[in-house]
């Protein structure tokens, strides 16, 4: 737990340094409308953009950490006075809100509950690690999702999971990434509870509740889901509760949408907000086009090089944007089947895609709805009928917020269809459909507020019911990991994801294949009964014979065919 909480400082340290001296180079006169938080993920953004970059030419190591860590140290010094005085501020606000900084510790610990404990995510075990291993050992590889579809995904989550490994440093892997930015946001909502109270607290404790009951099992695992829903929830619910955020602080939502698409691209939606703040902030329409050109090209545009690199297309699985014709490129027929085989897994999951894909309109969607828990009928249900709740808002709200708040439903809604008609699957965007179905606890605060006093008492009570639970589960968890009441080797680090593997027993096969100048190389693959790769590496969970090496070493890429 103390390695853990020396790489959440080192993290928290890059982000917000990062975030904060880009606002005081592009917003100074707005500064003091940025909240730490607010630096944290659009520093977050912006190291990820910068590791893009740098995968395309280095391995993303240990090299990569330690120049992001300078080249935080540098602007730290440089604007040492503002962000002294900001240090010192925080810490008198904590020293005057006691209770809050209790609070703030129950969280932390909350927390590294779940981060101390063995990844739950299969897909880390599936293809994450081995994902993150080739951004260590190589700069992005030629054909790499001829390997295996997975390497193709391409999240930037890969690459910065690879950058803060830390694996150099402690001769393990450390998955902080996801566990810091959870904390960091659940801290915030946290806020919103103790300060805003009202409506604001109910909104945010209910989010925090149905949000964790899905993703606290991602806290330790470089996943590929929790991130960009927590960019979702943030940016949504910055303008639902701050309706001016737009004009305010418009930097946040320009970075955090379109650096988000390159972890997810279900979260594209949340880029038309960043278009929105650009044209309400500069009057000089020309400059508001050069700087969303010169941001979004540094936030995207490695990301997108990086795609054809890895897959020979722009966007991967999307064959209809097939503009090169590089020998690496993946053969369009795999294309297809693999989008086809994410959407149809997502529509029937656990069931043959092939099979699916014959399935009706009507009777896919009987299947899918009859699947999903009561509790995510009842949040679809009030997401769908958002805009019926937005018509009645119309009638009670002040006029100086509609537009803010219209901004906010075309938006999350946006962002429910473009989740149903690509990846129905809850697990993928679960913040749009939450935000949607608590929206009309917003409508309904002139009403509310009216019983404030009444309502504050439960949303204390529900939050302290949130705490038990959540410490329960991860307490749970944690005791399944670390049995042995001697063993408190937990308290400095981790359980190596080595030793998982170990248990396991798991059997490996291997393949070998030849190098352009007829050397022999392997390539792994777990037994059937296994499926997943660990950390074998390299590895895929099913060898294709009909692949073949591009060059004399791995580095210079794969190929499907002769």
């Amino acid at each position: 737990m103390y390695i853990l909480l020396v790489c959440f400082l080192i993290i928290s340290f890059i982000f917000i340094i990062s975030g904060e001296s880009f606002i005081l180079y592009f917003d100074k006169n707005a500064k003091d409308n940025y909240s730490v938080v607010d630096s944290f993920f659009i520093g977050l953004c912006l190291i990820g953009a910068l590791l893009n970059i740098w995968s395309l030419f280095l391995p993303t190591d240990v090299f990569s950490l330690l120049f992001v860590s300078l080249l935080s140290l540098a602007l730290f010094f440089i604007h040492s006075k503002h962000f002294i005085s900001k240090l010192k501020a925080g810490v008198s606000l904590l020293k005057s809100e006691k209770i809050f900084f209790v609070v703030t510790i129950i969280a932390i610990v909350s927390v590294l509950l779940f981060a101390v404990i063995n990844p739950q995510n299969y897909d880390t075990y599936l293809y994450h690690i081995n994902a993150i291993q080739w951004n260590e050992m190589y700069r992005a590889v030629p054909g790499l999702a001829n390997l295996h579809d997975r390497f193709g995904f391409n999240s930037s989550m890969m690459v910065m999971s690879a950058a803060f490994s830390f694996n150099a440093i402690y001769d393990q892997y450390i998955f902080a990434l996801s566990a810091i930015v959870f904390l960091v946001f659940f801290i915030w909502l946290l806020q919103l509870i103790y300060y805003k109270k009202g409506v604001t607290g109910m909104i945010a404790i209910l989010f925090l509740y149905f949000f964790t009951q899905l993703y606290a099992k991602n806290i330790s695992s470089p996943g590929t889901d929790l991130i960009p829903n927590i960019f979702v929830a943030y940016i949504l619910f910055s303008l639902l509760f701050d309706t001016d955020s737009l004009n305010k602080k418009y930097l946040l939502f320009v970075v955090v949408p379109f650096f988000g698409i390159t972890f997810k691209l279900s979260i594209f939606p949340l880029v038309f907000l960043g278009l929105i703040a650009l044209y309400q902030k500069h009057q000089n329409k020309r400059f508001a086009f050069t700087q969303l050109f010169t941001v979004g090209s540094f936030l995207i545009l490695p990301w997108l090089v990086r795609n054809v690199i890895l897959t020979g297309y722009l966007i991967y699985p999307m064959d209809t944007l097939d503009f090169f014709n590089f020998d690496w490129k993946v053969p369009k027929e795999n294309v297809i089947a693999t989008k086809n085989a994410i959407y149809n897994w997502a529509k029937v999951p656990m069931r043959n895609p092939h099979e699916v894909a014959k399935l009706s309109f009507n009777e896919w969607f009987s299947i899918w709805w009859k699947m999903a828990i009561f509790k995510t009928r009842c949040f679809l249900l009030l997401a769908v009928l958002a805009p019926v709740f937005y018509g009645l808002y119309l009638l009670i709200s002040k006029k100086e917020r509609k537009k803010a708040v219209l901004f906010f439903v075309i938006v999350a809604y946006l962002g429910l269809a473009f989740w149903f008609f690509s990846a129905p699957d809850v697990r993928f965007s679960l913040a749009f459909i939450l935000v949607l179905a608590l929206f009309p606890l917003f409508i309904l605060q002139p009403l509310i507020d009216k019983i404030k006093n009444v309502l504050y008492p439960i949303v204390i009570a529900f939050t302290l019911f949130f705490f038990y639970t959540f410490l329960q589960e991860g307490y749970a968890l944690f005791q399944h990991d670390y049995r042995k009441e001697t063993d408190l080797s937990y308290l400095y680090l981790p359980e190596d994801i080595y030793f998982i593997k170990e248990k396991r027993f798991i059997k490996y096969k291997d393949f070998t294949v030849k190098s352009t100048d007829n050397q022999d190389f392997k390539i792994y693959a777990p037994s059937i009964e296994h499926a997943q790769c660990y950390d074998k590496f390299p590895c895929t969970p099913t060898f294709d014979y009909n692949i073949n090496m591009k060059g004399d070493d791995f580095q210079d890429g794969f190929k499907y065919g002769k």
